[in-house]
């Protein structure tokens, strides 16, 4: 992730200077535009750039994958080959188990997307790239708060599937349509309303970077999903039979 965020910067001089390709993006159809990123982006921009180019979608991949690996491992992995059932032998409550899964998850997010948004920053002056802080800071929180909630309902997944592959289809399932809903939210009025149930429409790496405010509704968002959903694999773990 550090090395691939100083190279996504280091391009950033070169293609702030090609008018060219600002001109060809200009040219892309407005629903084609908020498939990468939204109409609104400036691709000359640091903050364009780094949108369509790491933030809308890489490093969601990135960090998606680290937390959807993690929650399966912490119950439905370990219920397979009999780890779990050998640590709630020792004895530890199961909601204990699972609110200290949800905690690990949360400090180990906190420390990887601080590890992206701190590799940009300090990129920036390297590559002139002239990033706001403060647009930096904003940015790592709605996204640690977007993975906390990715990483919720995966580890309710966890504690209700019985198999990692199962897990691993619901959370990949939930990014990919939220992303396609938030596309089609954002050409279509039809479907507005329902992208509002979504992930993706309270993820705005690029509004969050170049706008003035928080945007608390994102974080009311995410923190809901993630204690209904923590909440409801504490619940589910407490009355599951967890013998293989």
């Amino acid at each position: 992730m550090v090395v691939f965020g100083f190279l996504i910067s280091a391009l950033y001089p070169s293609l702030s200077k090609m008018t060219a390709f600002s001109q060809y993006w200009e040219q892309f159809p407005k629903n084609l535009k908020n498939l990468f990123g939204g109409s609104n982006v400036n691709i000359l921009t640091p903050e364009g750039f780094l949108t369509l180019e790491y933030y809308q979608m890489i490093l969601i991949i990135i960090l998606a994958a680290f937390t959807l690996g993690f929650t399966a491992s912490c119950i439905v992995k370990a219920r397979e080959n009999g780890t779990l059932e050998l640590i709630l032998a020792h004895p530890i409550e199961r909601w204990k188990y699972t609110l200290t899964s949800s905690v690990s998850l949360a400090t180990a997010l906190a420390g990887l997307s601080l590890l992206a948004v701190a590799t940009i920053m300090a990129a920036s002056p390297v590559f002139d790239m002239g990033i706001s802080f403060a647009g930096q800071l904003k940015l790592l929180v709605i996204l640690w708060f977007m993975m906390l909630a990715l990483g919720s309902i995966s580890l309710f997944a966890s504690a209700a599937f019985n198999s990692t592959g199962q897990v691993y289809g619901l959370g990949i399932g939930i990014l990919i349509a939220s992303y396609l809903i938030n596309y089609l939210g954002n050409n279509w009025s039809a479907f507005k309303f329902i992208d509002r149930a979504f992930l993706y429409h309270y993820y705005a790496p690029y509004s969050a970077m170049t706008e003035s405010g928080f945007p608390w509704a994102s974080l009311l968002y995410y923190a809901l999903v993630s204690v209904a959903f923590t909440t409801l694999a504490v619940i589910v773990l407490q009355r599951r039979d967890i013998s293989v």
